[in-house]
């Protein structure tokens, strides 16, 4: 019995290490994205501002292979995105397996600095982020969280909105969004 609870343990661990490696190496892998990109752009402005010289001349010709290069980098742009989606979907998976859910209080709303300018002039509404509380019965501890709100109409203070944690290490929490169905 506590053999198999020493496993159990343990493949939680194993699996929490996993998903916290997988979001390191593709935040790592994505700064090297920006770098070649960057160096990419830094190559092409070079090539313009020097196109009357051998080397500048050279690099923007047909000897160096641009029409791979310009779509590679733009393909694994897009890989982030689905490999965000990937892990997402592993870490929501923890959760549904060891993650406890527990009711937490809405202490406060703070308006979300938004400098995306699509999200600035085209829409009408504000976005907010709820800042929730919860205590734990064993420790008396008080944890604070976080979640976006997707929805117009926010909650009333003092609400009572779920939230998936481990019990284990309440500061790990499923950072879900909120939304209307919580009312």
């Amino acid at each position: 019995m506590q053999q198999n609870l020493d496993e159990q343990i343990h493949h939680k661990q194993r699996e929490r290490t996993i998903i916290k490696t997988m979001y390191a190496v593709q935040r790592g892998a994505f700064y090297l994205y920006i770098g070649l990109v960057l160096l990419l752009f830094l190559t092409i402005f070079l090539g313009f501002l020097a196109r009357q010289t051998p080397w500048g001349a050279f690099l923007l010709s047909t000897a160096v292979p641009w029409k791979w290069i310009v779509p590679s980098l733009l393909v694994i742009g897009f890989l982030f995105i689905f490999t965000d989606t990937f892990i997402q979907s592993r870490e929501e998976a923890w959760f549904q397996l060891y993650g406890s859910q527990v009711l937490t209080k809405v202490v406060a709303f703070d308006e979300v600095r938004s400098f995306r300018w699509a999200r600035r002039f085209f829409s009408d509404w504000t976005e907010y982020r709820l800042r929730l509380e919860w205590t734990s019965p064993e420790t008396g501890q008080v944890y604070n969280f976080s979640q976006r709100v997707r929805d117009r109409k926010l909650p009333v203070m003092g609400a009572q909105i779920p939230v998936v944690l481990d019990l284990a290490n309440p500061t790990y929490y499923l950072q879900a969004d909120f939304k209307r169905s919580y009312r």
